[in-house]
């Protein structure tokens, strides 16, 4: 009888202390299955965040509504450097943020053109604040005001680091030509791309894989429907995506130059289909893929992140780190030695068809929960493993105990 009150009272608390952190933050701290590893919070409150650079000893966070926030890890000391103005209907805003350290690359749906354009900013960053704002590169944002996508990635442009390539994603924006796949004499129209440009003025790069055409130089994939999440092996150099399916099939890709996703004849594996390849677009250079994995019922993938770091174990250096809207959720997944695929081996034999379609399937790649709908992920200076929270407006920090 003790005993079974004892284990009232530990219940209770339980619960009580779950209802009082929910309470008192609007959230409950996520869950981590490695035991090793603790998550923790290293900045709150903001609004609506969609991503996050590091610099020096700050963090630079975005908001959907426009503003860009510092944040010092060491006194938690905010001040916000810009406001964007930005229209916010829906996926627009401000939507995406990169840097080299000396340069900050922004995308965002500018609310100031006419017509409003989802546009690509450059500015310079002394330390102190942003200055020099540079126009690299204007897309298209109507109709929309969905599929917007923003993501924004560099790579280094030779061994010296001198010049650096600026992939920058954009949806669809619900076009129906060329570029989705359909069979028309539609000229192309900058939606549904991965863009492949110089960062330093937005001109295409010389080896692109449409460097030929003029209309598509700056192309270097395409056939893609809406994307949260962009990022560059660390070790192999290749480009990875993750893609948001309609009602089924959410996506991660592997992008080598000339990708053409198949949007919006194929989503998902073209085998589930009634579909084949001689129904896509097929530019001169270009090739279909399937998804290395997708999901039937979509989660909303968001970002896709390789921890460039062996802080939190050697098991996770260099591993493949995705995100969801849906639930919250943090998948970790392992690729093979040519760093072209997963290493299908190490999951489970129902894995093996590429697709996640149960609640088993899915727990063999899960690392953690209860996120709140995750923005972006980064690998931080010091190591660890940052978790953006759109939902829960909350930067996490993932460390080792």
């Amino acid at each position: 009888m003790v005993q079974f009150l004892i284990l009232q009272i530990l219940i209770v608390s339980l619960i009580f202390l779950t209802f009082a952190t929910t309470l008192k933050f609007g959230y409950s701290e996520p869950i981590i299955n490695d035991p090793s590893l603790s998550v923790q919070i290293i900045a709150k409150d903001f609004s609506k965040p969609t991503g996050m650079v590091f610099l020096d000893n700050n963090i630079m966070v975005i908001e959907k509504d426009g503003d860009v926030k510092l944040i010092s890890e060491d006194t938690k000391e905010e001040s916000t450097l810009l406001q964007f103005d930005v229209d916010t209907k829906s996926e627009r805003g401000l939507l995406g943020i990169e840097t080299n350290g000396n340069d900050v690359f922004f995308y965002l749906t500018d609310a100031s053109s006419d017509p409003i354009k989802n546009r690509v900013f450059k500015y310079l960053w002394n330390g102190n604040e942003l200055s020099n704002p540079k126009l690299i590169l204007d897309l298209p944002a109507l109709p929309g005001p969905n599929h917007d996508a923003g993501k924004l990635v560099l790579e280094k442009n030779n061994q010296n680091g001198i010049t650096e390539n600026l992939y920058v994603i954009i949806g669809d924006l619900k076009h129906d030509g060329i570029l989705q796949n359909q069979k028309s004499e539609d000229e192309p129209d900058d939606t549904g791309v991965i863009f492949r440009i110089n960062a330093l003025d937005g001109s295409p790069v010389d080896n692109n894989p449409f460097i030929a055409n003029s209309d598509f130089s700056k192309y270097f994939a395409y056939g893609i429907r809406n994307s949260f999440g962009l990022t560059l092996d660390p070790e192999s150099g290749y480009l990875w995506e993750t893609e948001n399916g309609p009602s089924s099939y959410d996506e991660i890709n592997i992008v080598r130059p000339g990708f053409n996703g198949g949007w919006n004849e194929v989503i998902g594996p073209i085998d589930r289909t009634n579909k084949n390849e001689g129904d896509l677009v097929i530019l001169p250079g270009a090739h279909y893929k399937d998804p290395i994995l997708s999901w039937k019922d979509p989660v909303a993938l968001t970002d896709i992140e390789f921890l460039n770091s062996s802080k939190l174990g050697i098991e996770y250096m260099n591993k493949m780190f995705v995100g969801d809207y849906k639930n919250g959720n943090l998948y970790f997944l392992s690729l093979n030695s040519d760093r072209d695929d997963l290493d299908i081996n190490m999951y489970p034999s129902e894995l093996h068809d590429r697709v996640v379609d149960s609640d088993e399937e899915s727990s063999s790649i899960l690392f953690g929960t209860g996120f709140g709908g995750i923005s972006d992920i980064k690998t931080g200076p010091n190591g660890d493993l940052y978790v953006l929270s759109f939902k829960d407006e909350v930067l996490y920090k993932i460390s080792k105990n």
